[in-house]
């Protein structure tokens, strides 16, 4: 290391360099580390300040000796960063350092790496020759050509590489318990050995939370990239943890305020959502989703396979004639089928796997997964349609809308957002932390509560007789973006005269002309913004500063889903799709983490007080759909009135 870690420091990230490199490819970070964070570059035997030492050509022995330097320095916070080599050594020593100290990991980054369980072992006993190093190096971009061309730098250089490649090649992951730590992902789009529909592979080693970044360039992004890597990484770890997030006052808010939200609303929404389950068993939940998940992926799979790509999707997108709206669909399903084994590439086409079966078996496991879940009759024969109907869907000769509207009415929304377990579980904890918070506005005379997205009203059915029962002087504004909606919700809501009706988009093409509200909520809405960040900062000036936000989102694209209803997503008419403009467009994603949720509701300016079902406790957390309440921050040298609190209102 370059010298003893400083006392000082909240949090030390030890890093360690790839195959050839030593610890000052870090020197720069080290010199920039701050209270905050400091980063310690972490030397290798064999090279610079410790050129005199033998190489290792072991992992596991090279593992061993940095576990015993690292160790002593653990008992305060501290993060690993592994670049390429250096991520199956940050990897193992996460295991081995909270193994022999008891203290894991705060974190763990990964940069340019392929995920421990996709590695595959060479010998390691035949040593690489000059010529082949050479023609790695040139292979994987990056080495300056003058540099390949200088004997004596390449006499000092190359025993080095050929050490770590042996390292490298010889490296066989053995099967271990997940990491109990968030593991974040850097990887860069032309790298030759670590494709991007490998990166999020590495969520299989870890129970918490994976986030993946995709830089442009070759494998040596980190090098062309430092300070943009280095920021994102004081970003990622000076971030809240997502379990602490009900818990801890955000930077900006009053502690005495934060304390009296947080007090009992947590446990409150916890128990509204089972109550609404009414005894219903989850724990059957999992195995039916992964059956719903598997039938998708039999669907894909009989919708690409056979058709010739050559190196690369494009190829494959017009052999199949996908409209060019859905483009990002496929290279999602080709990424997905490939990761999950359900294809391989072979002679330049998609080839199934012995995971193939008949489509009749799939309909019944999707028909059995339905029923498990509680899913109506509408949903399943939904998901049936979609998943026989995949190729028209991908060249727009049918829509999905023509199967979710079929009729012209709104049976299958109705299924989804409203009749079956999850949605009550949803519904009832949404309604519940809503109504606590309008009673404790009472005296703040009306109480004005904006929904956002309301749509076919799922939500609005169950809030508004409970909040009609408070006896609160109440101004309802039911919001959507299309005026379908508002027309059938006028008729639907008559016999509630506090109900007003606007046309909203969170997108920002039109907002609420009215003052900020006391309640702001949506369900299953947010994920259509085009920029997260953007449309929480308009909800952040929709919300008073003493009110609150409450919102239902999906934090994981079930393969069904993208199967499915995913294909409502894909912009029409010459429309950006949802994710455009923000992170996601990077990894063609609509839905975002619980983490990722919690850092952008910070900085928008609200802090996140509660999320249910607790994905430790909760069997219904693992549909991974949740209810987020957040409060505005307050600047401290404000002191507003405060509610009471939550729990007194109950």
């Amino acid at each position: 290391m370059y010298g003893p870690p400083s006392p000082a420091a909240a949090l030390r990230m030890f890093c360690l360099p790839y195959a050839g490199k030593g610890a000052s490819l870090y020197r720069p970070w080290w010199e920039g580390s701050d209270r905050r964070i400091e980063f310690v570059p972490v030397q290798l035997p064999g090279r610079e300040n410790r050129f005199r030492e033998s190489l290792v050509h072991d992992l596991r022995e090279l593992v061993a000796s940095l576990a015993a330097d690292i160790a002593p320095h653990t008992k305060r916070p501290y993060a690993l960063f592994g670049y390429c080599m250096g991520a199956s050594i940050a990897f193992e020593l996460a295991h081995q350092l909270s193994h022999l100290t008891g203290h894991r990991p705060q974190h763990l980054v990964v940069a340019g790496g392929t995920p421990p369980h996709l590695q595959r072992a060479v010998s390691s006993e035949r040593q690489r020759t000059d010529e082949e190093l050479m023609t790695e190096l040139r292979r994987l971009g990056g080495t300056p050509v003058a540099a390949l061309d200088d004997e004596r730098l390449l006499a000092f250089a190359l025993p080095v590489l050929r050490a770590d490649w042996s390292v490298v090649d010889g490296y066989t992951y053995r099967p271990t318990p997940a990491l109990d730590v968030p593991i974040t992902v850097l990887g860069s789009t032309d790298d030759p050995d670590v494709p991007t529909d490998e990166l999020r592979q590495w969520g299989h080693h870890t129970n918490a939370d994976t986030r993946v970044h995709v830089f442009p360039g070759d494998h040596f992004f980190v090098d062309r990239f430092p300070e943009e890597v280095r920021g994102l990484l004081v970003s990622e770890l000076t971030a809240e943890p997502a379990d602490a997030a009900h818990r801890l006052p955000a930077h900006g808010t009053t502690p005495e305020r934060a304390a009296r939200y947080d007090h009992g609303i947590a446990e409150a929404l916890e128990a509204s959502g089972p109550r609404a389950l009414g005894g219903i068993d989850t724990n059957a939940w999992g195995a039916a989703l992964h059956d719903l998940d598997a039938a998708a992926l039999m669907a894909m799979t009989r919708a690409v396979t056979g058709a010739v790509d050559g190196p690369s999707v494009d190829g494959l997108a017009e052999r199949l004639q996908v409209a060019p709206r859905h483009r990002w669909l496929l290279d999602r399903w080709v990424a997905s089928l490939l990761a999950e084994g359900y294809v391989v590439r072979r002679d330049g086409a998609l080839v199934a796997t012995n995971q193939a079966g008949p489509q009749p078996a799939d309909d019944n496991r999707v028909s059995s997964a339905c029923a498990t879940l509680g899913y109506g009759d509408e949903l399943r024969d939904f998901f049936l349609r979609c998943n026989g109907n995949l190729s028209l869907l991908l060249q727009d000769k049918l829509t999905v809308q023509e199967l979710w509207f079929k009729g012209g009415g709104f049976a299958v929304a109705e299924s989804t957002y409203r009749d079956n377990p999850m949605a009550h579980y949803l519904n009832a904890a949404l309604a519940v932390a809503v109504v606590h918070h309008v009673r404790n506005r009472a005296g703040s005379t009306p109480v004005h509560v904006l929904e956002l997205g309301a749509g076919i009203g799922a939500t609005t059915s169950t809030l508004l007789p409970m909040l009609a029962d408070t006896g609160v002087e109440l101004r309802y504004v039911f919001s959507d973006i299309s005026p379908v909606f508002l027309k059938a919700a006028r008729e639907r809501y008559a016999d509630f005269p506090f109900v007003e009706f606007e046309l909203i988009d969170i997108n920002g093409g039109n907002g609420s002309s009215t003052p900020p509200a006391d309640v702001v909520l949506s369900a299953n809405v947010l994920h259509n913004a085009l920029d997260t960040g953007a449309t929480l900062a308009l909800l952040r000036r929709m919300t008073a500063d003493d009110g609150m936000l409450a919102f239902v989102e999906s934090s994981r694209e079930h393969y069904q889903l993208m199967a499915s209803m995913l294909f409502m997503l894909s912009g029409a008419d010459g429309r950006s799709r949802p994710g455009s403009a923000d992170f996601r467009a990077t990894e063609n994603r609509v839905c975002l983490t619980q983490t990722e949720w919690h850092e952008q509701l910070r900085r928008a300016g609200f802090t996140p007080t509660a999320t249910v079902p607790d994905a430790k406790r909760d069997p219904a957390a693992v549909l991974e759909q949740y209810l987020y309440v957040a409060f505005p921050e307050i600047p401290q040298t404000s002191s507003p009135e405060t509610p009471e609190p939550t729990r007194r209102a109950l």
